[in-house]
């Protein structure tokens, strides 16, 4: 009926986890609504904000909430937008929520743009290469080489 658990956890004094050893991941670090931060913040865990960020965010997953803005990059594996982005994204799995508004290059790997959102600037998919398209293909009119265009 019970078993030993095959890894030992390291626990503080309360039996909770502690952050960085083997083990469940510990809370989200929340920023709340009432918060402005200066400065980069890292996190190797989860991350929410709710308010006011004025520097790089660096992270494995980060929610920005509806009332949130973040003026800075932000860098994560999955990143979920609903409120205000000024700066570059750089993420696997970026989500824009109806919500959103960013103002900012995102470099992804998926990217999915609710409708409503609001995206001003470039989005670049990073991974394996675009095939460039052939000069005869952008033009019909060209030709294929086998004919000559009709004047």
């Amino acid at each position: 009926m019970f078993t030993k658990s095959k890894s030992p956890v390291s626990t503080s004094s309360g039996g909770a986890p502690i952050a960085g050893k083997p083990g469940r991941s510990g809370p989200p670090s929340i920023i709340a609504s009432d918060m402005r931060v200066l400065g980069d913040l890292e996190s190797e865990g989860d991350v929410q904000i709710d308010g006011r960020v004025d520097g790089d965010l660096r992270t494995r997953t980060v929610t920005i909430g509806q009332g949130a803005t973040v003026n800075g990059a932000i860098y994560g594996e999955t990143i979920r937008i609903a409120g205000t982005v000024n700066g570059e994204i750089r993420g696997g799995s970026v989500i824009l929520a109806d919500t959103a508004r960013v103002i900012g290059d995102i470099h992804h790997k998926t990217l999915s743009i609710e409708a409503g959102a609001f995206l001003q600037g470039l989005c670049k998919r990073d991974g394996e290469e675009v095939p460039a398209i052939p000069d005869n293909a952008a033009n019909p009119k060209a030709g294929n080489g086998r004919t000559k265009p009709v004047a």
